[in-house]
């Protein structure tokens, strides 16, 4: 009797989930969010993700979607989508928040992180380069990164300044920078070697 009210109870259950299932598919798209969720504004659709996703994927969303790296939703304005989560969030919440968006950027790589640097419009276009250089030490260290990695990533940094050759050569400084003052502490000689001489 017990084995069969529990049978019973599961079999509600799944049928339960497969019906809300199926009725929930039909207004989204292939990606999951509504069909016409790019159509919403920057704050409905940060709005409709914070209803289902921890405060820490929010924040992975609002800079992946900004990235245009999101299948099926976009951020269209980089400062109204993560002024909206700060304004809504509170307590532990807002930490969480914070610590994982500035976490997640400081982790991209370099022309990613120019990205995001310039869609937020905290760094002046003249300091964007510098300020890039003199924090991808850091990244190196945390990332642990080979000089291979190192040759790559400046290089694809490189191709995505484009005509800006400015942009480049203040990254190249800012980066020469750090790993003189420090000596090229915790990052591979190879690396010192290559960029701090």
């Amino acid at each position: 009797m017990r084995n069969l009210m529990f049978f019973a109870l599961g079999f509600m259950t799944m049928a339960s989930i497969a019906i809300t299932g199926c009725g929930k598919a039909k207004d989204r798209g292939e990606s999951g969010f509504p069909e016409n969720f790019n159509s919403l504004p920057d704050t409905a659709r940060v709005a409709y993700v914070m209803k289902t996703a921890s405060p820490d994927s929010v924040a992975r969303f609002i800079c992946n979607a900004s990235l245009g790296k999101v299948n099926g939703a976009k951020i269209d304005s980089l400062a109204v989508a993560t002024n909206y989560a700060y304004e809504k969030y509170s307590g532990d919440d807002i930490d969480r928040f914070s610590v994982e968006y500035d976490t997640f950027v400081a982790s991209l790589p370099l022309p990613d992180k120019m990205k995001m640097y310039a869609l937020a419009g905290v760094e002046d276009p003249q300091g964007l380069g510098l300020q890039l250089g003199l924090e991808y030490v850091q990244a190196i260290r945390d990332r642990n990164m080979t000089v291979k990695e190192v040759d790559t990533e400046i290089e694809a940094f490189r191709r995505a300044c484009g005509s800006d050759e400015d942009l480049y050569q203040r990254f190249l400084t800012g980066f020469r920078t750090v790993l003189k003052v420090d000596s090229g502490q915790d990052v591979p000689k190879a690396i010192f070697e290559k960029y701090g001489k």
